[in-house]
């Protein structure tokens, strides 16, 4: 059996306005100037803490704040459902089911992933979940990957890909041992994916949904 593990943001989901948003009412909070929205784009995907502490060299106490700040705005205040589900994602899902692959999620998002899939009325095609969580220190994709290897119990590395559209999702395909699609409708380039050596990238959902299939 064939196991298909997605991305999130940028994958599945246009999940721009919603996200910048987050980060500009967190910047606001920590007194922070306003970013460029190209700069602000370019934050989609990367774990929270990761762009607060790493990209901006806040300090552990400021990255803490700046993520609550962020989940203040973006659960709170109803900015993980300004989104929207790329065209032709659910077909896909369905034809995926069809041919009885096992779908998963694995994303940097810290809550409520369920409620957005709920949202998008796709949720009930995932197994497995995975996202990101300090409690369990689940803080990468390789985790993920893995926690799901796990509880499929899965030795056939070959029979799982990884699909997503930034460099921390192939990347962390590319560690595992698992295969990748670059996805170049999202928020990565060419450039960051080519260097993860996925398999193939695909620039549409329909090319994206061809190349599942002929995997």
């Amino acid at each position: 059996m064939q196991h298909y593990i997605f991305d999130l943001d940028g994958t599945i989901t246009n999940p721009q306005s919603g996200i910048v948003g987050g980060y500009r009412y967190a910047f606001e909070k920590l007194g922070f100037p306003d970013k460029p929205e190209e700069e602000m784009v370019a934050l989609i995907g990367p774990p929270l803490k990761y762009v607060f502490s790493k990209i901006y060299g806040f300090s552990e106490e400021d990255a803490v704040s700046g993520v609550q700040h962020y989940r203040d705005y973006y659960y709170g205040q109803g900015g993980m459902y300004d989104a929207i589900i790329f065209d032709g994602m659910k077909a896909l899902f369905q034809s995926l089911k069809d041919k009885n692959k096992t779908l998963h999620i694995a994303t940097n998002k810290g809550l409520h992933v369920d409620k957005i899939l709920e949202h998008f009325e796709v949720l009930n095609f995932f197994t497995h979940i995975e996202h990101y969580n300090e409690e369990k220190n689940v803080l990468d994709k390789e985790t993920m990957i893995e926690n799901i290897l796990l509880k499929e119990k899965i030795r056939d590395k070959s029979k799982v890909v990884m699909i997503g559209d930034r460099e921390h999702d192939l990347g962390a395909a590319r560690k595992v041992g698992v295969q990748a699609v670059g996805i170049l409708y999202g928020f990565g380039n060419k450039e960051e994916l080519e260097k993860c050596h996925p398999k193939c990238l695909v620039t549409t959902v329909a090319e994206l949904h061809q190349v599942l299939h002929e995997l």
